[in-house]
């Protein structure tokens, strides 16, 4: 796929959902960012082919438990945590710029609502995956 900044992306992406305070439903963010994760903050091949070993012992999925390697667990869910907050503070950035203008005519007007909006919504969903990483970080230390 290719945007207009000529941007190519071969569409392999992560979809985050808004994870409710208390729902049952949803677990979270998505098992395959969470393998992302561990796989990037690796630090050699053999940290990756342990983590490799440790999924095959189970149901061969890199996420669907957490790393018997407590600290290794916290670094790489401490990654997704930053990431997630840089993304959540370019959007409040961005926010920021949209805010209504008495200089903007009144077509540009609702243009601008509407990417406000959206990205409004986008940050709710930002906000509420940083809410679980943090949630679930205090789990993994005990606290």
């Amino acid at each position: 796929m290719k945007d207009i900044n000529d941007f190519m992306s071969d569409g392999n992406t992560f979809r985050i959902k808004e994870v409710r305070a208390g729902s049952k439903k949803g677990k979270g963010i998505p098992q395959a960012l969470r393998a992302f994760g561990r796989i990037v903050s690796s630090n050699s091949q053999e940290e990756i082919n342990a983590i490799v070993k440790e999924a095959a012992q189970n149901d061969g999925r890199l996420a669907r438990y957490p790393l018997k390697n407590r600290i290794r667990e916290i670094e790489a869910h401490q990654f997704l945590l930053s990431k997630i907050a840089q993304l959540a503070e370019e959007h409040k950035a961005h926010i920021k710029l949209l805010e209504p203008s008495p200089h903007c005519l009144q077509e540009n007007g609702v243009r601008r609502k509407f990417a406000r909006d959206l990205l409004n919504g986008e940050l709710r969903v930002l906000t509420s995956a940083s809410a679980w990483l943090k949630n679930y970080l205090l789990t993994l230390s005990g606290q």
